[in-house]
């Protein structure tokens, strides 16, 4: 058990919530698995080198006044919205809204504004007014298409883009049919757009030179290969690029850091830029992103892809190169094989060359693209997930789609996901818990936690789950075998031990197909801790003594609860239910509240000199309380603590010295980060005068709301 201070953490009702729609694409083995099961996993990293680009072109638009056109209630059962007004430029504009885009009644309200002049540029040239269609905002669970009338003269290519006032930028947005009297698009939002024309010759002469967005492969896409893991099985082609494109394009490190390798060994020092089984972080992120994304992928594909069956490859070809041209980002793309499956990647320059890409299968490859000539796509070749080209599985893709960056995709849900990766929760409401464990000789088991202390050259390790888990065991980065008996040799002095954890997608002995899940990190100790050569208070040894809390509401109510410690730091992190049920009251919200927290304090030093002070910074950082789920919350919070202190024993007990403790509270509002320096002189606590063998205990406490404990710092005094 625990002793020194307890603490007690709350978690109060809760504030407001983001709603959790998105929607479109997907992609479609690692080899058989696994120590204890069979086979071997791929390896293999890229390498690559980038500049970064430059900032996005920005622009203003002056209109005049707002004229209505039209508005038209839908019903949760769709129709179609028709502009009929004589001389009025949006006449025979038409909306076309399917069945189930609103679960219930919206009111579509559109109007126009006519463009007075704008500061985009020459290649930029509207030939509609300023669109604005309002239909209560969000997502529409479907494709909408919207056809623009629009008089595009011969000879010239149009195209519809958003304008966002607010950040003074341009966004294409995809069309499926074009003709010299309309534009046909396709989206599931709706801001205020407009269409665009530019000569077709200007176009050629300027992708002749080439048109280039600075984001290059080997700098702003992940360092990892796309083969899938075990909540995305077939790939996360389309979480994977989407993830690299939103970070390039949104910046959330600021305005200077690349991606690629960023993230290698999930930031932690040293890297190991050869190794991907341990960038789980970001490894995890695109995998969650698929799922979000691919829940609806497939009515959506086949809707989109299908209405780009009636396009030219000429169109879409020029649709990315306009599209950079005017808005100095990189591109989605998708491609279809018509024998069936798709996948999704990033243009990120278009020459006569055709479309260069980053293809998550071939990261950091700065000679993959879609070649173009003479009007058409040569068919890429390429695959569902990289394991899938290795084992002879590849496409030939042979359908080219433009799919822009929010008119299908929810983009501000991958700033969601984001925060998971910062917090180190990503992916725990959707990948299978486990549990690792160091197993006896008689069979009983125990946690393995970061610092544990073996007493035996041979360790069995199991990760147990309520799935078959697979497992690869390393040691300072180089894979280890079992024996006979299924144990890990050890060697004298610190192991650090990285377990990479895969489990069985099919669940089924007939037919096992293990997919990535998670890595950890542990510092195993095997043999004596030397403690000669120290004049002064020698580190004798270091004891982690915590665990997670039990869980007082129970699994249904508190899922993915994650604690964990290593010498140095802990983190914490969980779901929590606020409602009646959980003793919240009869106000409670009905929602789901997720917190994280991150603790640090300074590694203690293997020997302190007679009458040295030692200093211990502590560090706490919560970040703000996100809530998960439905119904959004107009009002109400949450707030979540976390406590981290230190105290001075002599090893009978006898208390000698105490610090403050540190607290860190985070709510909806706001989160929060604090540090306090703690300062200890040993030989002044043993009151100048110790002795040999005088033993000396330093306790750094925390916890949080679902866990605590302590590192026990044992300092022996030696003259």
């Amino acid at each position: 058990m625990l002793r020194g201070r307890r603490f007690t953490q709350r978690l109060l009702p809760v504030m407001a919530l983001v709603l959790v729609i998105s929607p479109v694409l997907s992609c479609g083995m690692v080899d058989t698995v696994i120590d204890g099961v069979s086979g071997v996993l791929p390896g293999g990293e890229a390498e690559g080198t980038s500049e970064r680009g430059p900032d996005r072109p920005t622009g203003t638009l002056a209109v005049g006044p707002s004229i209505v056109a039209t508005s038209q209630v839908m019903e949760p059962g769709g129709g179609v919205l028709t502009v009929v007004k004589a001389g009025d430029p949006l006449d025979g504009m038409i909306i076309q809204v399917p069945p189930g885009a609103h679960p219930s009644p919206s009111q579509y309200n559109v109007s126009s504004a006519t463009v007075l002049q704008h500061t985009f540029g020459p290649h930029f040239q509207p030939v509609t007014p300023l669109i604005a269609i309002e239909n209560g905002g969000g997502y529409a669970e479907e494709l909408i298409e919207v056809r623009i009338p629009v008089d595009v003269p011969p000879d010239h290519f149009a195209m519809a883009f958003y304008y966002d006032e607010t950040n003074g930028t341009l966004e294409g947005i995809p069309s499926v049919v074009r003709d010299a009297d309309s534009i046909t698009i396709v989206t599931r939002h709706f801001s205020r757009l407009l269409v665009s024309i530019v000569k077709n010759t200007v176009l050629d002469d300027l992708v002749k030179k080439g048109i280039d967005s600075g984001f290059r492969p080997g700098g702003d896409d992940w360092q990892f290969v796309n083969r899938g893991s075990y909540i995305a099985s077939a790939g996360h082609c389309a979480g994977q690029s989407l993830t690299a494109l939103w970070y390039y394009c949104e910046r959330p490190d600021g305005a200077d850091p690349f991606l690629w390798n960023l993230y290698d060994n999930n930031g932690a020092k040293p890297a190991t830029p050869g190794f991907w089984e341990d960038d789980s972080l970001g490894y995890r992120l695109a995998s969650r992103v698929q799922v979000e994304l691919g829940d609806s992928w497939m009515s959506f594909a086949n809707q989109f892809m299908g209405g780009l069956a009636g396009a030219n490859d000429e169109a879409t070809f020029r649709a990315f190169a306009y599209a950079m041209l005017l808005t100095g980002e990189p591109q989605l793309v998708y491609i279809y094989a018509t024998a069936g499956g798709g996948h999704a990647m990033i243009i990120y320059r278009v020459d006569a060359k055709g479309l260069h890409i980053a293809d998550p299968n071939y990261p950091g490859n700065l000679e993959r693209r879609i070649a173009y000539a003479n009007g058409q796509f040569a068919p890429y070749n390429s695959g569902a997930n990289a394991d899938e080209i290795a084992a002879g599985h590849g496409k030939a893709y042979d359908l080219i789609g433009y799919v822009a960056k929010t008119a299908t995709v929810d983009w501000n849900r991958i700033a969601h996901y984001w925060r998971g990766l910062k917090s180190r929760t990503i992916g725990y409401d959707r990948f299978p818990d486990y549990a690792v464990v160091v197993v006896a000789d008689d069979g009983s088991e125990t946690p393995l936690i970061d610092g544990f202390e073996s007493k035996e050259e041979n360790i069995l390790i199991r990760v147990t789950g309520s799935i078959p888990i697979g497992t690869r065991v390393f040691r300072d980065g180089v894979r280890l075998q079992a024996d006979a008996a299924g144990k890990y040799p050890l060697e004298a002095g610190n192991n650090v031990i990285g377990i990479s954890i895969w489990g069985d997608v099919n669940n089924n002995p007939q037919s096992r197909l293990y997919k990535y899940i998670d890595f950890q990190y542990f510092n195993i100790w095997y043999g004596p801790k030397e403690t000669t050569g120290c004049k002064g208070w020698a580190l004798e040894s270091v004891t982690p003594d915590w665990a997670p809390k039990e869980k007082k509401w129970g699994d249904q109510y508190e899922t993915n609860y994650l604690f964990s410690a290593t010498d140095g730091a802990f983190s914490a992190s969980g779901r929590l239910w606020i409602g009646e049920e959980t003793d919240q009251g009869a106000g409670a919200l009905e929602a789901w509240v997720l917190f994280s927290h991150e603790g640090t304090w300074t590694p203690l030093p293997p020997c302190i000199p007679f009458g040295e002070t030692t200093t211990i910074t502590l560090n706490l950082h919560s970040p703000v309380v996100g809530i998960d789920g439905t119904p959004a919350h107009d009002r109400g919070w949450a707030a979540s603590y976390a406590h981290l202190w230190v105290n001075i024993n002599d090893w009978e007990g006898l208390y000698l010295e105490d610090s403050d403790t540190l607290r860190a509270a985070s709510s909806t509002w706001e989160g929060a980060t604090e540090s306090m320096v703690f300062e200890f002189n040993l030989t002044e606590l043993a009151y100048g005068q110790p002795k040999e063998g005088e033993v000396i205990e330093v306790a750094v406490w925390f916890g949080a709301l679902n866990g605590d404990g302590c590192y026990r710092y044992k300092y022996v005094y030696h003259q």
